[in-house]
């Protein structure tokens, strides 16, 4: 473990309350109380992670998560919280470009197991690592993904993935043809078996199939599946 935490939340009470379970579970956690200080602190320590609250002073928890997936690739993954349960407010948050999500309040296990789920995808533990193929890279047709670098291209052209997005994409590409259930996807990239989350899927499926597309890849090659999921490419 061991990975570096930035968590952004503007209630003194929470935040440090939140930091003291996240560093007892073994993370280095720094943290701050509002959007310009968070910008400040990942351009200072580039963490591993954020805990983003979103609504803060001075800088809405939307405008930093854009800005971080803007400023830096490989980006920080980002858990968004809210206070707000709304399943728009989440896709809002995960449109912006957040991995996760998680409604205020939270009993601490719950951020922590999402927080370790996300982990796995950004490939920071080492059993993640030890689990890397023989080959450096995933490739299927124009797609690269350089497991190393933690970067993926589209017809030679880069995008610019949230750690979600790429494990996504490092999926489909490993079994092009195949349908890949909710579940499975759940599961496998996600982390959870907690098909409550389903909803997830579709939204980092769509973003992905918005930036396959913006490479020039019109209609994406990321087809759904009416009744069962995605698949890469014709069966």
């Amino acid at each position: 473990m061991g990975e570096r935490i930035l968590l952004v939340e503007d209630d003194l009470a929470l935040r440090e309350v939140t930091a003291m379970h996240l560093t007892r579970a073994g993370y280095t956690v720094e943290s701050v109380g509002d959007g310009e200080a968070a910008l400040a602190a990942a351009a200072a320590n580039r963490p591993d992670l954020v805990v983003l609250d979103l609504m803060l002073p001075r800088l809405p928890g939307l405008d930093v998560c854009r800005e971080l997936r803007a400023r830096y690739s490989p980006s920080p993954g980002v858990v968004m919280v809210t206070a707000r349960g709304s399943e728009a407010d989440m896709v809002v948050g995960l449109d912006a470009g957040a991995d996760d999500s998680v409604v205020k309040p939270f009993a601490p296990p719950i951020l922590l197991a999402r927080i370790a789920a996300l982990c796995r995808r950004l490939g920071a533990r080492d059993t993640a690592a030890a689990s890397t193929p023989a080959s450096d890279v995933v490739q299927w047709t124009d797609i690269r993904v350089d497991l190393k670098t933690r970067k993926a291209e589209a017809r030679g052209k880069p995008l610019s993935l949230t750690p979600t997005e790429l494990a996504l994409l490092i999926r489909l590409c490993s079994s092009p043809g195949e349908v890949l259930t909710r579940k499975q996807l759940l599961e496998e990239v996600f982390g959870t078996s907690n098909e409550g989350y389903a909803r997830n899927v579709d939204c980092h499926v769509t973003r992905l199939r918005r930036k396959l597309e913006s490479a020039g890849w019109t209609p994406s090659p990321i087809q759904a599946v009416h009744g069962a999921g995605y698949r890469l490419g014709d069966a």
